[in-house]
């Protein structure tokens, strides 16, 4: 999850230089609430539910190509989380 991390990072340096250029405010109607979905993937750190997961990379979807990073640690970590639980339960059975 350092992608996802590092991602956010960008995304907020990005988003405070948008706000630096009085030109470029109306981005900020687009780019403020898409990173309030990246944060969603704060949520699904801790509570490993898969909405979360999916909410997050809906956010990063807006801010291709750095988005991108957001979206392949997110699934990254997702694909893990279900390999786990497949591997759990074969060893169940």
């Amino acid at each position: 999850m350092r992608l996802y991390h590092f991602s956010l990072v960008i995304i907020a340096v990005i988003i405070l230089f948008i706000q630096l250029e009085p030109t470029y405010y109306v981005i900020n109607y687009v780019t403020i609430p898409a990173s309030v979905l990246c944060l969603f993937g704060l949520i699904y750190q801790y509570t490993q539910k898969n909405i979360f997961g999916y909410i997050a990379m809906a956010g990063f979807a807006v801010f291709l190509p750095i988005g991108a990073l957001g979206i392949l640690s997110i699934r990254e970590a997702m694909d893990k989380k279900m390999k786990l639980e497949f591997i759990r339960k074969l060893n169940n059975d």
